[in-house]
């Protein structure tokens, strides 16, 4: 009977965004300049400041405090929007995250419902290091949504710089839904999360991205690969404040940005 009832710091570690780490994880990420078309596909009020900056990655995630370890990879964009109090918030907002593994379930369910980002189960993550390159792909319904390939050694931009110090933003959607109001109390979170490094090399990046049917990342494109890295780090989630909140007439139209990250389409 008691394999029914969960402990409450258990319970805290499953639903508290503040009570999240992620530990001992090894990424590999992309930095580039998005085409100026990038800009359309991002929810009003948001903006994409130029020039519009996109992170690619994909991170083996081994020691979750939430769940069990899993794979995660993700595309996303710079963006900023300004809150109800006037202030102006820079972030980053995916366009999609896609995760496979052990703790996958968790993990999604977790990001989707209780954070609001838009994640799905993957077919298969793969990240991989060997004599001074590192390969890494994510596929979902038979298409290789991403496939990279960083060179260890230096960005291809030589000009590009990646602070390390910066703690990271993200800004995530959350919103209710219900038989009397439908889809209502849309809200926009900036999640102030930080990430320690432990080991960070540059490298020389080449990436593809390919659409399927659920997931047209390739519709995404870039102008110009600033460079890539291999690291070793971890996250934590220090806040999470609701900065701005839509008039629910404005929800619909909000969402119709977001379901795609979130969900398959309907078949026709």
């Amino acid at each position: 009977m008691a394999s029914f009832f969960t402990p409450t710091d258990e319970l805290m570690k499953k639903t508290d965004p503040k009570c999240n780490q992620m530990n001992d994880i090894s990424a590999a990420t992309i930095y580039a300049i998005a085409d100026p078309s990038v800009k359309a596909l991002v929810p009003p009020p948001l903006v994409v400041p130029d020039p519009a900056l996109l992170v690619i990655y994909v991170s083996d995630i081994k020691s979750p405090t939430f769940s069990a370890p899993y794979m995660e990879g993700g595309i996303a964009i710079v963006a900023q929007i300004t809150g109800d109090n006037g202030t102006t918030h820079t972030g980053l907002y995916y366009f999609g995250l896609q995760l496979c593994g052990q703790g996958a379930q968790n993990a999604t369910f977790m990001g989707r419902e209780e954070a609001g980002l838009p994640k799905k189960f993957a077919d298969e993550i793969s990240l991989r290091r060997a004599n001074g390159k590192v390969f890494l792909h994510i596929k979902r319904n038979g298409v290789r949504l991403l496939r990279a390939e960083l060179q260890l050694g230096n960005y291809n931009d030589p000009s590009f710089v990646k602070d390390l110090s910066q703690e990271g933003g993200v800004l995530t959607h959350r919103y209710s839904t219900d038989n009397a109001n439908g889809l209502h109390n849309m809200q926009v979170f900036y999640y102030n999360s930080q990430t320690v490094y432990t080991h960070y090399q540059p490298a020389y990046a080449s990436v593809k991205l390919q659409s399927s049917a659920h997931d047209p990342w390739g519709e995404i494109k870039i102008a110009k690969i600033l460079g890539g890295s291999w690291a070793k780090n971890s996250n934590a989630v220090l806040d999470v404040t609701s900065i701005y909140t839509y008039p629910d007439t404005e929800a619909l139209n909000a969402m119709q940005y977001l379901y795609t990250g979130r969900f398959d389409r309907l078949p026709h």
